[in-house]
């Protein structure tokens, strides 16, 4: 793809999004962020960026796009919780399986080349094996993981239609920048916010429960690297580091962090659709991509931690 080329970031004010749209202007493509503020914010969008409010699971939204070509789109926008799925299961179906439908479509009619979309660890559910790979059996256990895969599907049949396609499912996602006021999504984000806020931090489930964190800035690097290599359209890939983490971990570092030994836990139930633990297999990215982790989880947690005590003055 040649540089000045439009790409459509969607979910651009978000966490993943804004960190990409920043690469995609730091290497001189034209980035038009659409977004609808539900979760996401403005102050994340670059100021280079066009950006667009409004809501892909709407029909209508389409009109005031319509008028707009781009070379690619790069699909993250949607509500990012299994937990808060449960709370309004409708509206998770649109902000994931109907708004992918009808951006796919919109994409057809105008032509976009690439076609680039964020799905998630959830829709394996509670793994039959570890590490899970892409052929994993699909097993979903929230209203997320449910509207993922079947946007995933419609992804899969356009790619049949002739549209270049690649899915990423990402796993624990963090790093600089991930929304701390969210209590419902990212576990380190959580808990850091706890400790900055110093309140009793809330563990919901057990400390055994374990993940797969990647660094946002190796996610960032994993999309620019399947953007043009052919190798990659129609595929599936992990996105992950491949290693695994449990709760206890992240609540030892923090701990140490912040060098406090008796920091108050308070211990709830766990939440609807919890996964209790899931870490990836990444040898196909890993092989197709020339991909891999560059940022350890130790180095991570510090860098994260670092920004948002700069951020708040400390």
């Amino acid at each position: 793809m040649r540089k000045k080329q439009r790409v459509i970031v969607t979910g651009g004010a978000g966490f993943i999004g804004s960190h990409i749209a920043r690469r995609l202007l730091a290497q001189g493509y034209k980035v038009a962020v659409i977004d609808n503020l539900s979760t996401g914010k403005e102050e994340n969008i670059p100021k280079e960026a066009e950006f667009i409010k409004l809501d892909l699971g709407k029909n209508s939204s389409y009109e005031a796009i319509n008028g707009i070509s781009c070379d690619a789109i790069f699909h993250l926008a949607g509500q990012s919780s299994g937990e808060a799925s449960f709370k309004d299961p409708y509206y998770d179906f649109c902000s994931h399986a109907l708004s992918t439908f009808r951006l796919l479509e919109y994409a057809k009619r105008k032509k976009v080349a690439r076609f680039m979309y964020a799905s998630s660890m959830s829709v394996y559910g509670d793994p039959c094996y570890l590490p899970v790979n892409e052929a994993h059996p699909l097993n979903p256990r929230s209203f997320y993981a449910a509207a993922k895969i079947s946007a995933e599907g419609y992804i899969k049949l356009y790619q049949s239609l002739g549209m270049n396609t690649t899915i990423f499912r990402m796993f624990s996602v963090y790093g600089p920048g991930q929304n701390l006021e969210n209590k419902m999504q990212g576990m380190l984000s959580i808990y850091l916010s706890y400790f900055l806020e110093k309140t009793p931090v809330v563990i919901k489930g057990s400390e055994e429960r374990f993940r797969d964190f990647v660094y946002i800035d190796d996610v960032v690097e994993a999309w620019f690297k399947s953007l043009e290599e052919p190798i990659s359209y129609g595929k599936i890939y992990n996105l992950a580091s491949g290693e695994k983490t449990k709760v206890k971990y992240l609540i030892s570092s923090l701990k140490k962090y912040f060098k406090t030994a008796d920091y108050t836990v308070k211990h709830e139930e766990g939440t609807p659709g919890d996964q209790f633990g899931v870490v990836a297999d990444i040898s196909l990215i890993k092989k197709e991509l020339a991909w891999e982790p560059k940022i350890g989880l130790k180095a991570g947690i510090r860098k994260t931690i670092d920004f948002q005590l700069e951020k708040i003055g400390k």
